[in-house]
């Protein structure tokens, strides 16, 4: 009879070691850098730990097969606790990181109990010449960048630490010293020892800069203001809102999360990123906007090429006069002087006064086009569901050829050189109306595959 000592006995599962393994990764990864955004790291990377599951019970499986012993349970009792632990932390830390986004003014580094404290001072004048570079940048904080009325850099500094008293919040902020540091003709202005072991201190940094200076800015969660400089101005902020108003040169603005506002720019505008709204106002140059932002863009009074890329929309607009609102249903245009080129799709669509040529792709979404002045460039558009409308003024002159292919085709333009044809679920409309034979006026070309196609006449 075979003994209970010589039955095969069961190999350990190698599973609760990863998961300390990994748990301790994360807390270093969070200790080393406190801005890293562990949270959101976990929301999106969280099916690694049903990979290390199974690549757990791999090893475990060919381990016991080669040694002879019995598998281990799919998941022991201890396994399960450990990962309901590790569960916690993980939804711990996506839990900050909510509050960190959603209430960027507070400080959730620190246990409760912890009240937070501030304290402003300047540094020393520096003087720097016409046309420098300026560097600014802190890991938590906002910047703030003025003109002043001498060739001076200040900087005045706010800083704001949590603890249970004032005296140790005052021990944490005494460790950060913030420089001035030249390195040819830039000079950068930013904070040292601003990490320790119970988190981020916050640096406000204020500074007042000679006129013709260009300005870098860069901070991991705050707000960035710059305002009334000649030169370029690059901004850069993870979470907070940037604004930039009066610039002589050209702007740059990369966002991770947050409102942009950007005004009286004499160079061009580049925004790029994630965030919310986007407002973009008198530019002498070109102007572009590419990213995610989920909430409304609205741009007014672009001197050359405005281009806006969205996952769901793509615009080039030449030399806008009026305005453009992009929202999450809508498109409206308003006054552009040269050609405009809209590709979207389940949005709605209404262009006003287009000078140069128009081109709209949509689909599932309503289009409505209208003229003051008689068109003088073609007009394309195309539909895949919904209405179209295009208002036309009645001295107008073109040649259409308009085919719904589930729908009808309605029109207040008359004449003999006019052929509208509603017959068979189709609807078409071609010819010419107005002009002269050497002088048809611009091709209107329009279909949709279900709706209805409306040629009206302004009042």
């Amino acid at each position: 009879m075979k003994r209970v000592s010589d039955r095969p006995q069961a190999r350990r599962s190698i599973f609760a070691g990863l998961l300390l393994i990994l748990l301790g990764l994360v807390f270093l990864l969070n200790r080393f850098d406190p801005t890293l955004g562990i949270g959101h790291m976990i929301r999106f990377y969280w099916p690694v730990l049903i990979v290390v599951w199974g690549v757990a019970k791999l090893i475990d499986h060919l381990g016991a097969r080669s040694a002879g012993q019995l598998r281990p349970a799919l998941l022991s009792g201890r396994e399960a606790a450990l990962m309901v632990l590790f569960a916690f932390v993980l939804a711990a830390f996506v839990f900050r990181d909510w509050l960190r986004d959603h209430y960027p003014d507070a400080d959730f580094e620190l246990p409760p109990f912890h009240e937070s404290f501030s304290q402003s001072r300047q540094l020393a004048p520096q003087s720097i010449p016409n046309g420098a570079h300026v560097l600014v940048e802190t890991a938590r904080g906002n910047i703030s960048v003025h003109v002043g009325d001498s060739n001076q850099l200040r900087v005045s500094i706010n800083e704001s630490a949590s603890a249970p008293a004032e005296s140790a919040a005052d021990e944490r902020m005494k460790q950060v010293d913030v420089l001035i540091e030249q390195k040819g003709g830039s000079y950068s202005v930013h904070p040292v020892r601003q990490y320790d072991s119970q988190g981020t201190i916050s640096v406000d940094l204020d500074l007042e800069v000679p006129k013709t200076v260009s300005i870098s800015a860069h901070t991991n969660h705050g707000d960035i203001s710059v305002s009334a400089v000649t030169g370029s101005v690059d901004a850069h902020s993870d979470r907070g809102d940037v604004e930039i108003h009066d610039v002589g040169s050209d702007v740059t603005a990369d966002l991770k999360k947050g409102d942009a506002r950007i005004s009286g720019i004499s160079g061009n505008v580049e925004i790029a990123g994630r965030g919310s709204d986007i407002e973009v106002e008198d530019v002498a140059g070109n102007a572009n906007v590419e990213g995610v932002f989920l909430g409304t863009t609205r741009v007014g009074k672009v001197g050359k090429t405005l281009h806006c890329k969205s996952p769901w929309a793509d615009l080039t607009i030449e030399r806008m006069n009026g305005r453009l609102d992009v929202d999450s249903g809508q498109i409206e245009l308003s006054d552009a002087a040269g050609p405009v080129k809209i590709v979207t799709h389940d949005k709605d669509i209404n262009v006003e006064n287009v000078t140069g040529r128009l081109e709209i792709s949509d689909s599932h979404g309503d289009i409505k086009v209208g003229y003051t002045s008689p068109p003088r460039e073609e007009i394309n558009i195309a539909n895949e569901t919904g209405t179209i409308e295009v208002m036309l003024p009645s001295r107008s002159s073109f040649q259409i050829s308009a085919v719904s292919r589930s729908g009808e085709v309605e029109s207040d333009f008359e004449g003999p050189a006019l052929k509208p044809a509603n017959e068979e679920d189709t609807g078409k409309l071609n010819g010419q109306f107005g002009g002269r034979s050497g002088a048809p006026g611009p091709k209107i070309t329009i279909s949709t595959s279900y709706g209805t196609i409306q040629l009206r006449k302004s009042a």
